[in-house]
């Protein structure tokens, strides 16, 4: 199948952790993951819960989820070349004014230049089995986090 480019923007929930941990067992309650194996596959019996997908061996390698439920930590403080497997790296106040113009941007400065869509974002990109993430801004205060990556087999 090959690896899959995904993303997510979603409401702050009052920490970059809190956030993405309330995203990733929402992604995986509401079954937004990779599964090509027949329900009741005795072989291949589908995880109840993000432990048991952890645990597993498709939480560990093939094939993989597809989705941000193949993302385990979120991290800051670490080089691009340092990003483990499995992490998603918080961009830095320097990586963001480079590339929105602002160390707190806002979603019309995500928007302007065109989200994850947006060629800019090539060279700050992490590798598959890994993710980046950013805050959007309103009001003076975190509204949104955008995550994207790209994952699977």
């Amino acid at each position: 199948m090959g690896a899959s480019g995904w993303d997510y923007s979603v409401k702050w929930e009052g920490s970059i952790e809190a956030t993405f941990a309330k995203l990733r067992r929402d992604a995986f309650e509401s079954g937004d993951f990779y599964w090509p194996w027949e329900d009741g596959d005795s072989e291949n019996l589908k995880p109840r819960s993000l432990e048991e997908w952890d645990g597993s061996k498709y939480g560990n390698g093939y094939p993989g989820a597809h989705s941000i439920v193949d993302i385990r930590e979120v991290v800051s403080g670490v080089e691009l070349d340092d990003l483990l497997p499995h992490q998603s790296l918080a961009f830095t106040a320097e990586e963001l004014v480079a590339l929105l113009g602002s160390a707190t941007p806002t979603t019309q400065d995500w928007e302007r230049i065109g989200g994850v869509k947006a060629e800019e974002l090539g060279e700050y990109e992490a590798d598959t089995d890994s993710a980046r993430h950013l805050v959007l801004w309103g009001e003076g205060e975190p509204e949104l986090v955008v995550f994207w990556g790209i994952s699977g087999d």
